[in-house]
């Protein structure tokens, strides 16, 4: 037994100088921020548009949805709105959800019903979705009470634009 040990201690030691120099080296990295997404108001109450800041200057605010950016002008803008809609929380949530209930309904496979009959494995998709459709619906639903959005009106007025540009900087 104490043979076997000193002969791994070179390996154990190899292993445990990998995995201390891995940790070293992502403590090294810097992490990318990524750019705050956004929903912008004109003065009539119409969203403009949405997606995430690409540059704030002192006459417009830049934003980008894809590979699409858009220019939005100061007096254009009244309102703008951090992260995402609360149902867009609610429908992620019914979509992982129906995902769950699928793949446990798939799983389950063929079983034996409640009064000894056979249930066929397309039932027990269809069952798993149906029961978990809302549970996911339901968790998407709480999960709106810790988002944190910030609403910040800007009215086309320069310093409500900075004071907006200020607080991105801070997130």
């Amino acid at each position: 037994m104490l043979t076997s040990i000193q002969t791994n201690v070179p390996k154990i030691l190899v292993l445990a100088l990998t995995f201390l120099s891995c940790t070293a080296f992502c403590a090294q990295k810097e992490k990318n921020k990524v750019a705050p997404f956004v929903r912008v108001y004109n003065l009539n109450g119409e969203k403009i548009s949405k997606g995430r800041i690409t540059e704030i200057t002192d006459s417009s605010l830049v934003v980008s949805r894809g590979e699409k950016s858009v220019n939005i002008e100061l007096s254009k803008i009244d309102i703008i709105k951090t992260k995402r809609s609360a149902g867009n929380n609610i429908l992620w949530g019914a979509g992982i959800g129906a995902g769950t209930g699928l793949i446990a309904g798939a799983i389950e496979g063929e079983s034996e019903g409640i009064f000894g009959t056979t249930v066929p494995v397309e039932e027990n998709i269809v069952i798993g979705t149906l029961v978990m459709i809302p549970v996911g619906t339901a968790i998407g639903a709480i999960t709106i009470l810790f988002k944190k959005p910030k609403t910040f009106s800007i009215v086309g007025n320069p310093s409500n634009l900075k004071v907006f540009k200020e607080a991105m900087r801070e997130e």
